[in-house]
């Protein structure tokens, strides 16, 4: 049976199920119902019909995903410890971007390169597709302010769990925790109110920033992390630059 004629066979007897279902007095005594699975393999042949009327959307769809939007100099991956090229060329254009978007200063950006970033940059020209590939999901950039306090516990979780990048920032990876923390070059001042540029899914308590729930934040309009790298690809392609980056040696591991 073709997938398009199990659905039309199956789902209105689906439907009728759950009307009746839904109908049903709640003294009476529940039908006893059996389910069975179907496996979905490429035994199964493909509708005419239905490819046909796909078809012009999927090709429209190529069209847009192969577009070239830039060159990259070298392969950019998630590979490394702490820091890795496509983590600290994503996390450095976030800030950027972010400043641009929301027009004021930001003093730090959070990616989670580390299952965030589900792709790599191949050496050579990049496509819309590529960037998709890169961040498949929906998250959106938001700016929160937070305290000094909040943001030394914030390091203190990325040196233990090593998932995700934080920049401008420097800081040694000890076992006892996180030392000689530098924020822009500059000691964490525990008094002050910092500017973070994260997705939402971090924001909301994602990736174990549980301490970030609650703090003031700022959303000036929908704007996807996808959407940034894109136009920082862009406007490198413009400028006439490559997509590249390289390990800073931002964090230091001295660990027994």
């Amino acid at each position: 049976m073709s997938k398009n004629r199990f659905w039309r066979t199956v789902l209105p007897v689906l439907l009728l199920i759950v009307q009746l279902s839904s109908c049903v007095d709640p003294q009476q005594e529940k039908p006893n119902i059996s389910v069975s699975g179907i496996e979905i393999t490429s035994d199964i042949q493909g509708e005419q019909t239905i490819d046909s009327i796909i078809a012009p959307y999927k090709d429209r769809m190529e069209v847009i995903m192969d577009e070239v939007i830039g060159f990259a100099a070298h392969d950019l991956t998630t590979n490394g410890g702490y820091e890795s090229t496509l983590g600290l060329f994503v996390t450095r254009l976030c800030l950027e971007q972010s400043e641009q978007v929301f027009d004021r200063k930001i003093d730090v950006s959070i990616m989670n390169h580390r299952g965030g970033l589900r792709a790599p940059i191949n050496k050579g020209d990049i496509t819309l597709g590529e960037v998709y590939q890169v961040m498949p999901f929906e998250n959106e950039v938001l700016l929160l302010d937070v305290p000094g306090s909040v943001l030394t516990d914030v390091i203190e979780h990325i040196g233990e769990s090593g998932r995700s990048m934080i920049w401008p920032a420097s800081f040694t990876v000890t076992n006892q925790g996180v030392a000689n923390v530098l924020i822009n070059g500059e000691p964490i001042d525990q008094n002050r109110i910092y500017v973070l540029s994260i997705s939402d899914y971090l924001a909301n308590g994602g990736g174990g920033f549980d301490m970030l729930q609650g703090l003031n934040r700022h959303q000036v309009e929908p704007v996807k992390v996808r959407y940034l790298i894109e136009k920082e690809i862009r406007e490198r392609t413009e400028r006439g630059e490559y997509v590249q980056a390289s390990i800073e040696d931002a964090v230091i591991v001295n660990k027994s």
